[in-house]
């Protein structure tokens, strides 16, 4: 019987732990890759979509085009994990492992620095972020972020003294 790996997250860490158990095992180990999305988007080329230099589909890079021996992707939302039992329940089903890696990635709690949800701070999810930012979209640009919370120096949420 095959050592099934369970891989939470599609992102840079995901990915590449998925491609190095496929090179180093190929077929021999079962790696299935779990993500909510169905494509990967490069960070920097975001900044390319916000400011109309491309559109989303040229840098969007779809999962079903990343085809390695021995990884199966799901396109699931992941809803409960459980590390004791090496479970892990998705949107579809459930999923049991020999090894779960949890490769999820950062979120943002906007609540925790005050200003930042005022100040329609965004980290640029695509495509929440390329909606709100990108020249592209409808409305006028509304903010444009940098990998953390702004500073006081450089920014100051409107009902500041």
């Amino acid at each position: 019987m095959k050592t099934h790996v369970l891989v939470l997250g599609a992102g840079f860490g995901g990915l590449e732990l998925s491609t190095r158990l496929s090179e180093s095992f190929g077929v021999n180990l079962d790696v299935t890759l779990i993500d909510k999305s169905d494509a990967f988007v490069l960070g920097y080329s975001k900044l390319d979509l916000m400011f109309g230099h491309t559109m989303l589909d040229a840098v969007r890079l779809p999962y079903r085009n990343f085809v390695k021996p021995g990884v199966n992707f799901r396109q699931e939302t992941i809803t409960a994990i459980d590390p004791n039992s090496r479970r892990v329940t998705t949107n579809i089903g459930t999923y049991e492992a020999d090894f779960v890696v949890v490769a999820l990635g950062a979120d943002y709690d906007m609540d925790a620095t005050p200003g930042l949800a005022e100040a329609n701070f965004t980290p640029w999810p695509v495509p929440r972020g390329y909606e709100i930012c990108s020249p592209h979209s409808q409305g006028a640009t509304r903010s444009l972020a940098s990998a953390g919370p702004p500073s006081s120096a450089r920014r100051r949420p409107a009902n500041a003294p």
